[in-house]
């Protein structure tokens, strides 16, 4: 009897599998409002230079990374945990100012903020509820931005939290994907 339950399961099992992999709900894309093979805009790229005024001469930060950066985009916010890592260990002419590590070759720290995302997998009725709560899709059209605030780790092991006045538009098109929005420099207030 135990054999007879066993091979109808299988059975059943496998009558039920479909051979044209369409599932109800399928996250390939970064949005999940859309099922088309259309490119949807995702991502902001920007680089930014933090940098100090020592008298006359700009001293740019020495770090690894730029962390807790927060963008707005028609004054909701967008999170980008920390810029890409960069290798300082061997930038030469490094000195101390106000605590931060810094040297007169601009460093160059490229963010790429993602405009659309959502965790891999989803655990709880609250994650997907917080999902569509929060879900905001940036359709063709003119933005603003503003980079809002940072953090920067100090040579002390500190981390200071700077606030910049950056605006700028971004103007989204069809069929755009990404969109690299320029390079800032930053003035770190001392």
């Amino acid at each position: 009897m135990r054999s007879l339950l066993l091979f109808i399961s299988i059975l059943f099992a496998l009558m039920s599998c479909s051979k044209d992999n369409s599932y109800l709900y399928q996250y390939d894309e970064p949005t999940i409002y859309s099922s088309s093979d259309n490119v949807v805009f995702s991502e902001i790229i920007l680089f930014l230079k933090p940098f100090l005024n020592d008298g006359t001469q700009k001293k740019y930060i020495v770090i690894d990374s730029l962390r807790n950066i927060i963008i707005k985009i028609n004054n909701k916010d967008w999170v980008a945990p920390t810029s890409y890592g960069l290798d300082t260990l061997h930038v030469s002419d490094k000195s101390t100012i106000n605590n931060y590590r810094v040297t007169t070759e601009p460093i160059t720290y490229p963010v790429q903020i993602n405009v659309v995302s959502y965790p891999g997998t989803f655990e709880t009725a609250g994650q997907y509820a917080d999902l569509l709560n929060n879900y905001f899709y940036l359709a063709p059209g003119v933005y603003i931005c503003q980079l809002y605030s940072f953090d920067i780790g100090g040579s002390s092991g500190n981390t200071t939290i700077h606030t910049p006045s950056i605006s700028f538009p971004i103007e989204i098109k069809s069929g755009q994907k990404s969109m690299n929005v320029g390079e800032f420099e930053v003035l770190i207030n001392n």
